[in-house]
């Protein structure tokens, strides 16, 4: 995972001027992007990032740290699965 991405993980987590679940419903948008440059890198010799650099461990603390629980959901419901 890139600096840039840990920086908008924790500029999510202090707009303050939004609500929990808008800001769970961005960082759940940021997991479905890491979700899928993990397919990529799976699926192609180019993929760069590996399930170690793609963010989701940081991105799921982060829905934890606002009270979202329901990643097993989020993961189950997801366009596709590793």
């Amino acid at each position: 995972m890139t600096d840039s991405t840990r920086d908008e993980i924790a500029r999510i987590l202090k707009d303050d001027s939004r609500s929990k679940d808008e800001r769970a419903k961005e960082l759940l948008k940021m997991r479905d992007d890491a979700r899928a440059l993990q397919r990529a890198a799976t699926e192609s010799p180019m993929g760069g990032d590996t399930p170690d650099t793609s963010g989701l461990r940081d991105i799921d603390r982060a829905l934890e740290r606002l009270g979202y629980s329901d990643v097993a959901e989020a993961e189950e419901n997801s366009a596709a699965t590793l």
